[in-house]
């Protein structure tokens, strides 16, 4: 029953997470809905203010998507409105505007920004005064990169802080503990400029730089970005960054209370990289089994394998969380991953470095074997076939095609994924209901 319960809790975090990389720009998909109720009000306030024809913009990262956002500003319970938008084909950048209701809509601030895009709008208490400020990313289709600004109500209006900072990625949550949100930038290296992280603390319409520390130089874009806990008492952000196709690494990052500073522990001053994480999957950090902890995937060559192996059912993907005080990795769990055929299967504890896998491409099979160490080979060989999964299409599994000693795992899409065990009487065998399980297809956005 526990490896039942873990195993759904590791599908759901799957399905709520997704797979994706790339965040998708609403502009570039549709059009958008004409606006209604209330945001229809914005937008005739809107349309008033650009002086007739006016496009909506839309952030293309981040948890708001919209170009007309509503939240509370001004620490009145009530919601204020942001808007997002270019007036006709004004050339000259990008505005936003915020509104408050009082009877009606009226403009409580109106700033120009000369980027033509939007990357993302964060909202957070930088200074500790019970309200939140906006932070807006504002992005460049040239370099990749935006610059920041916080926006915040003070004296009946809407004022703008610019930071003099660009960023590839950005993050806002209290890093230090001390009850104020911080704006975190992540950059990647340009030219002689390394890879650095930055956090900055905003107090009394102005910015401080708080901390800094190296990134790994080698990353060229950033694939997934994740604030919250790292441990059970540790707050911190874990990058997984791009450094070629299909290679990601890991970076988590912290602040220390006790030498007030942000660190990177996995980076490595001597080869500027962060390449004990690397892996050649796609794979990227998630609360892997609802515990609301950021793990870590480190992926490792199954027993038999040496050197790099080209086929993904080779590796096993364990999932860690990182424990600060001790400066090491705790395990999770483990899987192996079959990302060809979309899924995955769950090791158990009593199968933890005594078994390999080998693929058979053509049958579309994977074979999990007892891995035999002795006292005159501790090296270890290859032992009985524990389990076999495969994948037959759905008309071969009704013509019983291949099927002799079979049992349905699951069907999807017209193919049916199923098991057999051929060592029953192994002491690593698993049984029917732990093998269904233990397996899981890959969920996709």
């Amino acid at each position: 029953m526990k490896l039942k319960a873990v195993a759904v809790a590791v599908v759901l975090s799957l399905l709520l997470s997704g797979c994706s990389f790339l965040g998708l720009d609403a502009q570039t998909l549709m059009q958008p809905p004409k606006p209604t109720g209330e945001k229809a009000d914005i937008h005739a306030l809107l349309e008033s203010k650009a002086g007739g024809k006016m496009t909506l913009k839309y952030p293309s990262n981040g948890d708001y998507r919209s170009a007309i956002i509503t939240h509370d500003i001004c620490g009145d319970k009530n919601e204020e409105a942001m808007a997002i938008y270019q007036k006709g084909d004004d050339s000259t950048g990008t505005n936003i505007m915020f509104m408050k209701k009082d009877g009606k809509w009226m403009d409580m601030g109106f700033f120009n920004n000369p980027a033509a895009q939007v990357d993302k709008v964060c909202f957070g208490d930088l200074n500790g005064d019970g309200k939140d400020e906006v932070i807006v990313g504002w992005g460049s289709s040239l370099n990749n990169t935006s610059t920041v600004c916080v926006y915040y109500y003070k004296n009946g209006k809407m004022n703008e802080l610019k930071l003099d900072q660009n960023y590839t990625e950005m993050a806002v949550m209290d890093f230090d503990g001390n009850g104020r949100d911080d704006i975190f930038t992540a950059n990647v290296s340009v030219g002689d400029e390394p890879a650095l992280a930055r956090l900055y603390s905003v107090k009394d319409g102005t910015a401080e730089m708080i901390g800094s520390c190296r990134l790994d130089n080698g990353v060229t874009k950033y694939a997934s970005v994740q604030t919250g806990l790292i441990n059970e008492n540790q707050k911190g952000i874990v990058l997984d960054g791009m450094k070629s196709a299909n290679t990601l690494v890991t970076e988590v990052l912290y602040w220390d209370k006790t030498t007030k500073t942000l660190k990177s522990p996995f980076y490595d001053p001597k080869t500027q990289t962060a390449n004990y994480t690397m892996r050649n999957t796609s794979v990227v950090s998630k609360d892997i089994n609802g515990d609301k902890i950021i793990e870590v995937p480190i992926v490792n060559l199954l027993p038999g394998y040496t050197g790099t192996a080209t086929e993904d059912a080779a590796y096993v993907t364990n999932w860690q969380r990182y424990d600060t005080q001790t400066n090491t990795f705790i395990r999770v769990m483990s899987m192996v991953l079959n990302y060809s055929d979309g899924y995955w299967f769950l090791i158990p504890e009593i199968w933890g470095g005594k078994i390999t896998t080998k693929t058979d491409t053509a049958t579309r099979t994977i074979t999990f074997y007892e891995w035999v160490t002795t006292k005159k080979n501790p090296e270890g060989a290859q032992g009985a076939a524990l389990l076999k999964i495969q994948v037959f299409t759905r008309k071969e599994w009704e013509e019983g095609t291949g099927t002799s000693g079979f049992f349905e795992l699951m069907d999807s899409n017209n193919l049916v994924f199923a098991a057999s065990c051929p060592s029953p009487d192994r002491p690593l065998s698993l049984g029917i209901s732990d093998v269904k399980n233990s397996f899981k297809l890959i969920s996709a956005d």
